[in-house]
């Protein structure tokens, strides 16, 4: 998810992201993989984030790529 990789351009790391929006680092890495799509509250909180750090993210940001998804069923 793109969305993250962006944040932590910003200089955070997977546990201050977490930190950040409430999370677990584990449910970090999953977003960042594609292996989970965040809640909405989730959703929401790293969209707060990414505009505390200066960014404005897109949808296309939130979407998962079809190489970075894995079947985890």
């Amino acid at each position: 998810m793109k969305a993250i990789t962006l944040i932590r351009g910003t200089g955070l790391t997977t546990a201050e992201i977490a930190k950040a929006i409430g999370c677990t680092t584990h449910a970090i890495r999953y977003y960042e993989r594609g292996e989970r799509f965040p809640t909405r509250k989730m959703f929401s909180a790293i969209n707060d984030l990414a505009l505390s750090r200066g960014i404005r993210l897109s949808a296309a940001d939130f979407e998962v790529e079809p190489n970075e998804a894995r079947d985890v069923a």
